[in-house]
């Protein structure tokens, strides 16, 4: 498995936007060419915002985003984890835990720390992968916990 940034394979946007839009957005009315137009302004290969892209033998297995906002009523936060998607013909195969390390070293290598996600689902993949739960609020009428990971003595 390779992970690239989108920049290098910005053909996946629409791939993407499709994934992001049937499992996150049908319900709340984002339409698939909203999210395409979101995904291209990642296409960085250096700074914020960046999403990078799990690939294998031409394939798109997944991706995540480093974001400088995605909770309105956390901005004051910065930068923030977001849009982890993992295939579901690839789920619990390392993927998705192999996106969030990749952001981690991102991250440390350009001394960009702490970095904060939320979720309402499970914490345990974030929690391998050294997150700690800081806080659980609600977002959209949903509970969701809040996330953080510190840099700092970081093993990456």
């Amino acid at each position: 498995m390779t992970i690239s940034p989108l920049a290098d394979l910005p053909d996946a946007i629409e791939t993407l936007a499709k994934w992001f839009h049937d499992e996150w957005h049908a319900f709340d009315g984002r339409s698939i060419a909203n999210i395409a137009t979101q995904l291209s302004e990642n296409l960085n290969r250096d700074s914020l915002p960046i999403s990078f892209v799990a690939h294998r033998n031409g394939q798109l297995l997944g991706s995540v985003s480093l974001d400088r906002f995605d909770f309105p009523a956390f901005d004051y936060l910065s930068p923030w984890l977001s849009s982890l998607y993992v295939h579901p013909s690839v789920r619990g195969k390392g993927v998705g835990g192999s996106l969030v390390r990749h952001i981690q070293r991102f991250a440390v290598s350009r001394g960009i720390g702490p970095i904060y996600l939320w979720t309402p689902g499970s914490t345990q993949l974030y929690e391998r992968c050294g997150w700690l739960e800081f806080a659980t609020t609600t977002y959209s009428g949903r509970l969701v916990k809040l996330m953080k990971f510190s840099n700092e003595g970081s093993a990456l």
